[in-house]
């Protein structure tokens, strides 16, 4: 079997070919995001020709192993290809229709190419880093400026959603049908891990608060999380992995910040919610939520409502306040689970990060070891869910 590099060089000969390169030269190098991709190993490359500007380039290639491929379905591949190649350019047809000022727009990195080939699986992007782009660091909290841009980034990403649902609805049904939650295989997994992770979770809760959250937990199994998951509640394609490790940002010289989502593995049919409480608590601690939680909720609606406009839509009509409200409050348990069940990878040492290659299955991410953040992140969420008088 070719290694991941070989086989990024044969893609990116095919893709210097019809751009119409004579004589290149191809750099290529690994990277990393340290421990936070498990579905790919990452690389850099330069192509340069004399009289031509270097092209920088980032690609991914797939290093899901047999093993985990038998073990559940491996969509990623096939939805991040469709996004790049269908979706994402329907979008940007949308803004371009409603001339959506640059500074209201979702950004969509520039694709080059990809390999849809069974365990070669690649896909070629510009290269964010070499503009200034970084991902956030996962161990730090996000800050506000990042958060508020972020979120303002994912409202833009659910109207284009509604709008593509508007003016493609045959299209969009089928969508949502195909890239449906896989309720089958989250339960095969979660019934194998749902315990061992309540259990983690318990083990390093302070014990002013153990009691409270056994109890919660013994009242919920895996159905519960899979209702958010399938909840009908103003169904949109969702990003499904919205966090700051798959985000890339930079600060202007003004200050203000530029956001970029740039990894489309995972969309699916959802509620808008569920990537909103994802991203708030994957990415924060709590002395963040405690600050700013619900004006950042107050301001991804605001947002929402800004990019429904700017694609002539009534706010009113498509998501009325009323509605938005009653959804945060059905939604809020959502974000103790994301918790309790992200976590132990989401601050995961970068040593100890699992992966997906080889012989490695699912358990390899449910017997992860734990970080030293990882008891402080979650004491934070389950304060918070104590002082919400949720648990």
């Amino acid at each position: 079997m070719s290694s991941p590099e070989q086989i990024l060089r044969k893609l990116l000969d095919d893709i210097v070919k019809e751009r119409g390169y004579k004589d290149p030269k191809i750099c290529v190098k690994p990277t990393s995001t340290g421990g936070a991709n498990y579905t790919s190993v990452l690389f850099l490359a330069t192509v340069k020709e004399s009289d031509r500007e270097d092209l920088q380039l980032f690609a991914k290639v797939g290093i899901v192993g047999e093993k985990m491929r038998a073990q559940m379905p491996i969509l990623f591949y096939d939805i991040e290809r469709f996004a790049y190649e269908d979706l994402l350019i329907k979008y940007e047809k949308i803004q371009n229709k409603y001339d959506v000022p640059i500074s209201q727009r979702l950004r969509i990195p520039k694709f080059y190419g990809c390999n849809p080939n069974r365990f070669e699986e690649t896909i070629v992007l510009e290269d964010l880093a070499a503009q200034g782009f970084t991902t956030y660091d996962r161990l730090k909290s996000i800050d506000w400026n990042y958060a508020a841009k972020s979120v303002e980034t994912l409202a833009r990403f659910h109207a284009l959603s509604i709008q593509y649902g508007i003016e493609y609805p045959e299209e969009y049904q089928k969508r949502l049908e195909s890239l449906k939650f896989q309720e089958d295989a989250f339960v095969a997994v979660m019934e194998t891990s749902f315990e061992k992770l309540k259990d983690t979770a318990l083990n390093v809760t302070l014990e002013k608060n153990k009691n409270r959250l056994k109890k919660y937990l013994d009242n919920i199994n895996a159905k519960t999380m899979l209702n958010f998951y399938l909840s009908d509640r103003r169904k949109i394609l969702c990003h499904g992995d919205y966090r700051p490790s798959n985000l890339m940002h930079r600060v202007k010289e003004d200050g203000t910040v530029e956001v970029i989502p740039v990894d489309y593995q995972t969309i699916r049919g959802g509620a808008p919610l569920v990537d909103l409480m994802y991203f708030i608590f994957t990415g924060s601690d709590e002395d963040f939520r405690r600050r700013h939680f619900w004006d950042l909720v107050d301001h991804y609606y605001r947002e929402l409502c800004s990019a429904l406009r700017s694609l002539e839509l009534d706010p009113r009509n498509i998501y009325p306040e009323d509605e938005f409200d009653r959804d945060v409050k059905e939604f809020l348990p959502f974000g103790l689970l994301v918790g309790i069940f992200s976590l132990p990878i989401i601050t995961v040492d970068s040593a100890d990060a699992p992966s997906m290659d080889g012989e490695n299955d699912f358990s390899s991410f449910v017997n992860t070891k734990t970080s030293s953040l990882y008891p402080e992140r979650l004491n934070g969420i389950v304060n918070d869910y104590v002082r919400w008088d949720i648990i």
